[in-house]
């Protein structure tokens, strides 16, 4: 959950986007929090000896999800809104983990690696025309500046809103409809819900980066080019799989090749949960599953269309600011708790750092005051009691002497007062 950036301990994730962009593409693309994932996933067998937790890394991954998306909604930093994002993505791995989907967990992390190592570096050719402003409210009207960016980072935005036959597609419904199948519908219902609203923040971020009018600054405009070749190829390279990557080992649908590779790896757990991957049916549920989600899909970019517009050859509309402003003074609650991210930061300053902190100056004070203050003292006292006593020894027979007669005088003179009495 830590290394993933699960609920309750996801929140050192967006705060890590102060990194250079190619930093941040590495943490939220490969190595850094698929780790969890793939710890989970290695260790399939003990989770499928317990399945009240699974239970709760399903629950966990899919509250993770959700709660991620609600905070994209209304993020202005672009790279914060890819960061939301990969917290609710890895939300979905968790919540296939949870329920059994093992290899569809698996396969999101390999298609949302090449989608969001590719939107990250699309962010960072973004920041670098604009001459380091990260702000989308000071950005608009880039589209036909920076071609390239603009084109791969629709692919990329395509791929994980999970519109088919983009990559995102593949993996993210495979995980819906292993859900639904294994009879956790709670789990396809809210991750149904996060698939729209997917949708909407980044189409949002498309919307307020690359369409409408310019809002960048006047001195900057005129010197906004497109990213050099060593920063545009490994865009291009990164959208090709990106498109074709669930083509390539997720089809047919739940039977491609990566199925293939990992099923010796996770047979023994399906044994043990006594499930099975049924076949893949078009004309059944699953077509059904898939009607459904890339419906939700569909409607979250549509919403996102008349909100924030859109440019493309065949598809012109101008954003509507005042509209974004009227749906959010309907709901001033939830527009604060999303923009101040359901205050989690606030809480955890509160808890970990104000009242922490205090308790933590407290029982400092008491170590050193108290425990340390007691053993020194202990130890102070016995050396000057020491010194005082060293006094004492001079090495002369007659102090000793004198020191023995007084020492008799005293004791002879104690049991006469008392055999007096």
């Amino acid at each position: 959950m830590g290394k993933s950036a699960q609920f309750p301990l996801h929140v050192w994730l967006p705060d890590a986007m102060e990194g250079p962009t190619p930093v941040s593409a590495l943490i939220h693309a490969a190595t850094m929090v698929n780790a969890g994932v793939y710890l989970v996933a290695r260790t399939n067998v003990l989770f499928a000896h317990a399945p009240q937790a699974m239970l709760v890394v399903a629950a966990i991954g899919i509250f993770t999800a959700i709660l991620s998306a609600s905070i994209a909604f209304t993020q202005t930093d672009i790279k914060r809104v890819l960061a939301y994002s990969t917290l609710s993505q890895l939300g979905y791995m968790f919540a296939a983990l949870g329920v059994g989907a093992w290899t569809a967990a698996i396969f999101h992390l390999m298609t949302h690696g090449f989608f969001k190592g590719l939107l990250f570096l699309d962010s960072g050719s973004v920041i670098h025309a604009v001459h380091d402003e990260q702000d989308m409210r000071r950005m608009g009207g880039l589209a036909r500046k920076i071609p390239i960016t603009y084109a791969t980072m629709l692919i990329g935005s395509v791929a994980i809103s999970g519109i088919p036959p983009l990559a995102g597609f593949f993996s993210k419904d495979e995980i819906l409809g292993e859900a639904f199948k294994n009879g956790f519908v709670w789990v396809w219902l809210v991750g149904l819900i996060v698939a729209g609203m997917t949708a909407v923040y980044m189409f949002r971020l498309m919307g307020l980066t690359f369409w409408g009018p310019s809002r960048v600054d006047r001195q900057v405009e005129p010197h906004i080019h497109e990213s050099p070749r060593v920063m545009t190829i490994p865009l291009i390279l990164l959208a090709i799989p990106s498109v074709l990557l669930g083509l390539l080992i997720g089809f047919p649908p739940e039977n491609g090749l990566l199925h293939g590779w990992l099923a010796p790896v996770f047979e023994e757990a399906l044994a043990t949960g006594g499930q099975h991957e049924a076949a893949f049916s078009l004309f059944g549920i699953d077509g059904v599953l898939i009607l459904a989600s890339v419906t939700v899909a569909v409607l979250g970019i549509v919403v996102a269309w008349r909100l924030f517009g859109v440019e493309l050859p065949l598809l012109r509309r101008e954003p509507q600011p005042e509209r974004v402003q009227a749906i959010t003074a309907r709901a001033p609650f939830l527009y604060r708790a999303s923009l101040n991210k359901w205050w989690f930061d606030d809480l955890y300053d509160l808890l970990f750092i104000r009242i922490g902190g205090r308790i933590a100056a407290a029982l400092w004070w008491f170590d050193r005051v108290i425990v340390d203050g007691t053993v020194n003292g202990i130890g102070i006292g016995t050396q000057r009691i020491g010194g005082q006593l060293r006094q004492v020894q001079t090495g002369r027979v007659q102090n000793y002497a004198l020191g023995i007669a007084l020492g008799l005088l005293v004791m002879a003179g104690s049991y006469l007062v008392i055999t007096a009495r």
